[in-house]
């Protein structure tokens, strides 16, 4: 079975504001996986006013992978340059590498799971397939872990955060076109 491997804390975070974590436990059904890189951040971001639902994530992933062999462990440095900017801190963009190496190393069978557009173009340039957060809240709608119009109100909250959509969906109509 697949896994849903979680590169950094970007889906976690859109869960934990619609405070909705137990529906992230729901859609993951036991195969989330994160680094360790991805595990401290979550960690941090749980100590955000807002965000303390995030405290309940390693219940849900478990124990952090981490890069074990020296082959994934060049590699994290070589996929974290690439993503990373001029400025950027030294641990920017580390749990997108450390993911990335340890899917591609170990031929993870996973989804690199993650709403960030440079991560997401790094992954698909590595042949490692994507999902947001929106195609698990697709998931969770379909599976009837969530009404329709409740995930609406998901979608315009996380809107009003600045947290994205799905793409091309304007409205309540595009919405209820995206769904099906």
């Amino acid at each position: 079975m697949a896994k849903l491997l979680f590169p950094d804390n970007t889906v976690l975070i859109n869960f934990a504001i619609i405070n909705r974590i137990d529906l992230l436990e729901r859609v993951t059904n036991g195969r989330g996986q994160w680094c360790a890189t991805v595990a401290s951040e979550c960690a941090g971001s749980a100590r955000v006013p807002g965000l303390e639902a995030l405290a309940k994530v390693p219940d849900i992933f478990g124990a952090p992978w981490y890069p074990e062999t020296g082959a994934e462990r060049l590699d994290v440095q070589s996929l974290r340059l690439e993503l990373a900017q001029p400025g950027d801190r030294s641990d920017q963009h580390l749990g997108e590498a450390e993911t990335l190496a340890i899917i591609m190393r170990r031929s993870v069978d996973g989804f690199f799971v993650t709403d960030d557009g440079e991560a997401t173009r790094l992954a698909r340039k590595n042949n490692v397939m994507v999902v947001s957060t929106w195609d698990l809240m697709r998931v969770a709608a379909r599976t009837s872990l969530v009404d329709h119009d409740t995930l609406w109100g998901y979608l315009l909250t996380l809107r009003s955060e600045k947290r994205g959509s799905p793409r091309l969906v304007t409205d309540r109509p595009s919405f209820d076109r995206w769904l099906t």
